[in-house]
């Protein structure tokens, strides 16, 4: 299996570096699980998030909630749950110092952003964390415009450092 991620040529491409943007990478429970069927990195220690997001031009942040669920499953049958699973990962990335949190998963995206306030009174968090799904942090890295890549959209204002 090829598992070169072309970031050489993705960093050769950045028109705006990404410049003060701490980002905490956030994989969530499926992106590498089960680890001998998707057989991508090591799903305990993983780190093609954060090369990417050193690429980009931002700050990768370690956080403790990167692999955990974000609840998005649970919302129905179990709201208040998942309530605090996502506040919890959101807490978890701003209480590391990150000042946003990018996913590769269009549900954890969804689950983060969209349910963020939700999350933050189940877990009495006092944070503002806008939530990138990945496409969308290449793309202001990239130079296109916050309203060509729908942050207009996000629950939770994407307000960027440059």
């Amino acid at each position: 299996m090829n598992k070169e991620y072309g970031l050489a040529q993705l960093k050769s491409r950045v028109k705006r570096p990404l410049t003060g943007l701490k980002v905490a990478g956030y994989y969530g429970c499926h992106l590498l699980r089960p680890p001998d069927v998707m057989n991508f990195e090591d799903h305990a220690a993983p780190q093609s998030l954060e090369r990417l997001i050193q690429a980009l031009g931002a700050t990768p942040v370690d956080f403790d909630a990167k692999l955990k669920c974000c609840g998005f499953h649970a919302v129905y049958p179990a709201e208040a749950d998942a309530m605090k699973m996502s506040g919890g990962c959101a807490l978890s990335a701003a209480q590391a110092g990150a000042n946003c949190m990018v996913t590769p998963c269009h549900l954890c995206q969804m689950q983060l952003d969209m349910y963020q306030p939700e999350g933050r009174q189940a877990v009495s968090g006092n944070y503002e964390l806008p939530v990138f799904h990945l496409v969308q942090l290449i793309g202001l890295a990239l130079g296109l415009a916050a309203d060509e890549l729908g942050l207009q959209r996000h629950v939770v204002a994407a307000k960027m450092p440059f």
